[in-house]
């Protein structure tokens, strides 16, 4: 016997506050000096052979900042199979007035996914394009982002049985530091999605950074932009160890990928953060 199955292969989306480039690929090199982001992801703790998720970024500038360059790699296991991509991004940057910046960049990449035959009981790993494009704006006052982070209409499947097809999200982000006073920034800031047939989903995020050294987080999302659409609230801290190192945790309540599952007492996602800026010019939240 053989059923037909379907899943996504974007996993990245829930690291942006963090990591906008994960979602836009015009935020390759905004913050101008060279930024490396790693984050692991893992559900289920206790469970053995539990989703988990391992992503690394890079992004910078060049050509005296006008030229930003991004790279994305990412290693996803669901259970017994892992799904690999690798992504590089091209920014290109306008000079606006007020030393505000518009930029528009593409991605391109390969994933590398899972495909199980039922009738060999073999696993087998096939490589799916991925395109992507976005515009972001960015002042001392204001940001703003719009993006298609997967345009790929390619579809994957084995004797019919697994089908992978890009969910092909439209996002835009609009958000504004304000000054609480000298030492404290607060960061409110909304993203709303949409996907073809679908509701419309939505973010509501708001984000404390406290002397530059100590941030908080906490975010409300609505119709998750997975292959099941889920509601759920997530908060992070994040604490500036030397100018160069950052680290930072985030905690989601509930599970994007398998919300409904009632297998394991622990509902929630746990995420550990780390960004390297060896070279860091200013300080970017």
């Amino acid at each position: 016997m053989s059923q037909r199955a379907q899943a996504q292969k974007e996993v990245l989306y829930s690291q942006y506050l963090q990591n906008t480039l994960s979602i836009n690929p015009a935020y390759a090199g905004s913050r101008e000096s060279f930024h490396l982001s790693a984050n692991l992801r893992r559900k289920w703790i206790s469970v053995r052979y539990a989703p988990i998720t391992q992503s690394v970024s890079a992004d910078g500038a060049v050509a005296s900042g006008r030229v930003g360059l991004g790279f994305q790699a990412l290693n996803d296991r669901m259970g017994l199979f892992t799904a690999t991509g690798v992504y590089g991004s091209v920014a290109y940057r306008f000079n606006m007035p007020a030393l505000a910046k518009l930029s528009i960049g593409v991605q391109g990449g390969v994933s590398v996914l899972p495909v199980y035959d039922f009738t060999t009981a073999t696993s087998l790993n096939r490589a799916v394009s991925s395109f992507g494009v976005g515009v972001y704006y960015q002042s001392d006052r204001f940001f703003a982002g719009l993006s298609a982070p997967e345009l790929s209409t390619q579809n994957l499947n084995y004797s019919s049985q697994f089908a992978y097809s890009g969910i092909r999200p439209i996002m835009f982000q609009v958000g504004a530091p304000f000054e609480i006073d000298e030492n404290a920034i607060l960061i409110p800031s909304i993203l709303i999605s949409k996907i073809p047939d679908r509701p419309m989903g939505f973010d509501i995020n708001l984000r404390l950074w406290l002397n530059e050294e100590v941030g908080f987080g906490l975010s409300y999302r609505q119709n998750s932009p997975g292959l099941i659409s889920t509601n759920y609230v997530q908060a992070s801290a994040e604490y500036q160890l030397t100018k160069s190192i950052r680290l930072g945790y985030i905690f989601n309540s509930r599970t994007p990928e398998s919300p409904n599952s009632m297998l394991y007492d622990q509902n929630s996602v746990h995420e550990i953060m780390l960004r390297f800026s060896p070279n860091l010019l200013k300080f970017t939240y």
